[in-house]
């Protein structure tokens, strides 16, 4: 039976997406749109945002195994808040530097609340409630994704409507702040200590996924230059928030392999659907609004069972510290994508999706060779 701890992280996760999410959406929005800033530009700054941001999640993950999780939890958490003045940036630097340093204490937070989620539970519990985290937290998401479309239609002033999200993150703190989870410490730092080999092709995999992943604020971006309507390109981010929060709680039920679904549900599917958008997104939003929804159902099952591999695979004085690594890895591939996909962008479009359809079919084969010497160890 899962805890009231995982529920309280999990309800942590929501009002903190259903906060901060706003600002995901309307950065690219303020920042190209808006601002009038070039697109490669605006694929540097995504890096900035996530490259950076990957050593942020990985010396998070140390410092919550070291120093405490719930205290290191709390800590990044609390820094997000500042993403709500987005709104009153008046140049591109500006919205850059309010967006980016709280994202990296976003990514710094991350891999130690789901430190925390293995301290409340069983491995047999794990994926469900890693599922439940992640629904909930696409939850929030949703939310935010609506109240921000329904407000852009009727024309409410964009710095305003940022400011109201500084509520919901003030209340995912204080959630966090009264877990009785992350109050353990560990001495003994060795990374990787577990089984090294699983370990590291995860981190490599997942790299690779970030590939693919990239930014959504492309898709956003295409979304908004084909239909000129700002509010469905917002809803074109609802519609990959929704799937992905519906397959997260799908996959937190079901007793699939771990890397089955991994390889097939995550990694095949966000190469399809990145080649979807290669070539369905002239069609309007009737091409790039399943694209959206399969790219979403794709990333449920990373956050569902990526995570939920590190806790089987790793020891417990180390789980922080591998889930930084894996929070540190896809970092990384979102960082590499965002600067290549920026300036393929600026070529022709479809150039850039092309090319994270390739990096995910790489990280497939991956997923597809550890299942095979697992199953070759089982024999």
């Amino acid at each position: 039976m899962i805890s009231r701890e995982v529920y309280k992280l999990a309800f942590s996760a929501f009002f903190a997406d259903l906060g901060y999410q706003t600002a995901v959406v309307m950065f690219p929005l303020i920042f190209v749109i808006i601002l009038k800033t070039p697109i490669w530009l605006y694929g540097v700054a995504e890096a900035l945002n996530y490259g950076l941001g990957s050593f942020m999640g990985l010396i998070g993950g140390i410092m919550g195994d070291r120093f405490g999780r719930k205290k290191m939890a709390v800590l990044g958490n609390s820094i997000i808040v500042f993403i709500s003045l987005l709104g009153f940036s008046k140049n591109w630097w500006e919205a850059l530097l309010i967006f980016m340093i709280p994202w990296w204490f976003r990514n710094f937070r991350s891999p130690i609340r789901r430190s925390m989620i293995t301290e409340v539970t069983s491995e047999k519990e794990r994926v469900k409630a890693f599922g439940i985290l992640h629904s909930l937290d696409i939850g929030g998401a949703i939310l935010a994704i609506t109240y921000t479309s329904i407000l852009l239609y009727f024309k409410f002033p964009i710095e305003y409507l940022l400011l109201i999200t500084s509520i919901p993150i003030i209340i995912s703190t204080a959630l966090l702040s009264v877990s009785n989870a992350g109050k353990i410490t560990y001495k003994r730092k060795t990374i990787f200590k577990g089984n090294d080999k699983i370990i590291i092709l995860l981190i490599i995999s997942t790299t690779l996924f970030g590939l693919s992943q990239y930014s959504f604020g492309f898709p956003i971006i295409t979304t908004a230059l084909f239909t000129h309507e700002n509010y469905l390109a917002v809803i074109s981010y609802g519609i990959f928030l929704t799937a992905s929060s519906f397959f997260g709680l799908i996959y937190s039920r079901t007793r699939i392999n771990e890397f089955m679904g991994l390889g097939f549900l995550g990694y095949l599917i966000a190469s399809i659907s990145s080649l979807g958008f290669a070539f369905l997104s002239p069609l309007g939003i009737k091409g790039i609004y399943p694209m959206a929804f399969l790219l979403g159902a794709s990333v449920a099952s990373a956050e569902t069972f990526e995570p939920s591999i590190i806790s089987i695979f790793s020891k417990k004085e180390s789980i922080g510290e591998n889930m930084g690594l894996l929070t540190f890895g896809r970092s990384i591939g979102i960082f590499t994508s965002n600067f290549i996909m920026g300036f393929l962008y600026q070529i022709k479009y479809y150039y850039a999706y092309y090319f994270s359809s390739i990096a995910s079919i790489v990280a497939f084969f991956i997923v597809v060779y550890i299942i095979i010497s697992q199953g070759r160890n089982n024999d």
